[in-house]
């Protein structure tokens, strides 16, 4: 039993080191995965899958440890309405992260709250990700060519978007990316700032899960190697997906997975 444990925990881990860094929320996979062909419940998959992107936190640290380390620096002189490009980023940091805490966890103890079958979750899920291919959809009509500097109603406006990603199905990156395209910012720069915002929000649900929940009947040494093998798949591709998600249209795999999560329950109502 033990070593079936470790190879899914190092199977998840690889996924959701690769499928973090792009719009096709690692998180609504992964849950399918999870519940769909190996039997966990519902609940179980959600905090398995939140609890992996540890791995792929500390892959963007590390990956983004130089414009990080600018704004500690900054930290001693930061005032709220500074101009600078360092207290902007750090104003819309602090108002996203404590705009996503707010409204995302809610959410998040609603979807945990509620007692699926397992079929019917992973339509729900289905549906998140068919909204989320959509929404995709149409931010990327846009384009633009002019830099833009972030504002504080930028932060609490990304701090609403991320939020819905407690959701399994809406990708993180997917929804930030968007809306910093709908507020009419270029796509590296949205992609760049949709990274760095997930630093502090997911230590902030992984630090305040861990001491709220624990691992539940979750095992400490399969989130461990998850954990470890989604840091490092993460590291090794974040360079990468970067550059591909600027040209492939992953909204298409968002719906297209969606409605195969879809399928059973309508085949069963039908």
């Amino acid at each position: 039993m033990f070593v079936p444990l470790m190879i899914n925990a190092i199977i998840f881990g690889i996924l959701q080191g690769i499928l973090e860094w792009l719009p096709i929320s690692s998180q609504g996979n992964l849950v399918i995965l999870m519940v769909g062909l190996l039997g966990f419940s519902p609940a179980d998959a959600t905090n398995y899958a939140v609890f992996l992107h540890a791995g792929t936190l500390l892959a963007a640290i590390v990956y983004f440890r130089k414009e990080i380390w600018n704004l500690v620096l900054n930290l001693k002189k930061y005032k709220f309405s500074g101009e600078s490009s360092e207290n902007r980023t750090t104003t819309f940091l602090i108002l996203s992260t404590f705009v996503t805490g707010m409204i995302g966890y809610p959410i998040y103890r609603f979807v945990q709250s509620q007692r699926f079958a397992g079929e019917v979750f992973i339509a729900f899920v289905g549906a998140a990700l068919i909204a989320t291919g959509l929404i995709q959809r149409f931010a990327h009509k846009k384009s633009f060519n002019s830099e833009k500097h972030l504002s504080w109603k930028d932060g609490l406006i990304l701090g609403v978007a991320q939020a819905f990603s407690a959701i399994p199905g809406i990708s993180r990156s997917g929804i930030t990316t968007s809306t910093l395209l709908f507020r009419n910012y270029k796509a590296q720069t949205a992609l760049k700032l949709s990274f760095i915002m997930s630093i502090p929000v997911i230590f902030g649900a992984e630090v305040g899960l861990g001491l709220i929940d624990g691992l539940g009947s979750l095992e400490l040494s399969s989130v461990f190697v998850g954990c470890v093998f989604a840091f490092l798949a993460g590291l090794i591709s974040i360079h990468a997906m970067i550059k591909i998600a600027e040209k492939v249209k992953f909204w298409k795999f968002c719906i297209g997975i969606g409605i195969v999560a879809i399928l059973p329950v309508l085949f069963y109502l039908i």
